[in-house]
């Protein structure tokens, strides 16, 4: 199946050769690009004209609650430009007898194919990152399916790369002031880092941000101010002995201290540990976001 996209209207075309069937109602479509190394994170989809290269994400379902989108994904089956296609109308413009007789007319129309380049990837594309929007507006996805429907259009299955919805929001309220510069500069690292590194990297921001966290939380709480500047292991261990039953917390910090030490090449060798995946990335964020509503300091 191809689509074809009239940009002056928003209309949307498709058939199984040309695209020459409208949509109605118009589907969602969006820019993008597949994320396969840093720089490509630098890089902003900017609308058909900057970019018409671009793959383009036709959603079909989205589940706010679970974070997965559902949709089909396409490549540009023309030279960038848009090509002039004899369409059977559109009820928007034409009325139903003159499309039924076929006194159609010709749209200029950005066209795509399906994204056959996903399916040739490694693995047919599972574990692909995604970017889908365009200009300040755009939100990473990764690829956790993959099929081949009737009229060879890829469906892809996505599951929201993000830690907005994982990381609660900062309560200032609750937050000693004291120490609201350092917690607020430590979470929005690994915000600003999350998916968009390397696992290794994610683990190391949020083994950072958890000892900031945790460790202005225990001299709030008349402990040492030495803890400050220690490990966070060792950080650990002292909330386990605080009244208030923070263990669970004390655990989880625990396990991203184990996994900040498997990134070490050295100790992936000696001890023949495999290196955090982005699994073990996203394991962390949300041990970050569990110890910020165990200690109070998230919005409710």
């Amino acid at each position: 199946m191809r689509i074809g996209f009239e940009s002056t209207t928003g209309h949307v075309y498709e058939g199984t050769g040309a695209p020459v069937f409208a949509v109605v109602p118009p589907p969602l479509l969006s820019q993008a690009l597949v994320v396969e190394q840093l720089e490509d994170w630098k890089r902003v989809l900017r609308g058909l004209a900057s970019d018409p290269f671009a793959w383009v994400f036709r959603e079909d379902r989205f589940d706010p609650v679970t974070r997965v989108r559902r949709g089909r994904l396409f490549q540009p089956a023309s030279s960038g430009q848009p090509e002039a296609i004899l369409t059977a109308g559109h009820p928007a413009i034409e009325n139903s007898i003159s499309s039924i007789a076929g006194n159609g007319r010709t749209r200029s129309l950005y066209t795509y194919s399906p994204c056959t380049t996903l399916l040739n990837r490694s693995g047919g594309g599972l574990g692909s990152t995604l970017v889908i929007g365009q200009g300040s507006g755009r939100s990473a996805w990764r690829v956790i399916q993959t099929e081949v429907v009737l009229g060879d259009d890829v469906l892809v299955t996505l599951k929201a790369l993000s830690a907005f919805g994982v990381l609660p929001d900062l309560d200032p309220a609750t937050v000693p002031e004291r120490a609201w510069a350092d917690v607020a500069a430590a979470v929005g690292q690994v915000v600003d880092s999350a998916f968009r590194e390397t696992p290794i990297s994610v683990v190391d921001r949020c083994r950072d941000a958890s000892a900031v966290v945790l460790s202005r939380w225990l001299v709030g709480q008349g402990a040492d101010p030495s803890f400050l500047g220690k490990d966070l292991g060792d950080i650990a261990k002292e909330l386990e002995i605080q009244p208030g039953a923070k263990q669970c917390a004390a655990w989880l910090a625990k396990v991203v201290a184990r996994l900040h030490v498997r990134g070490k090449t050295n100790e992936q060798v000696s001890r023949d540990l495999r290196p955090p995946t982005t699994d073990d990335a996203e394991l962390c964020i949300h041990a970050l976001g569990f110890m910020l509503r165990e200690l109070g300091w998230a919005r409710p």
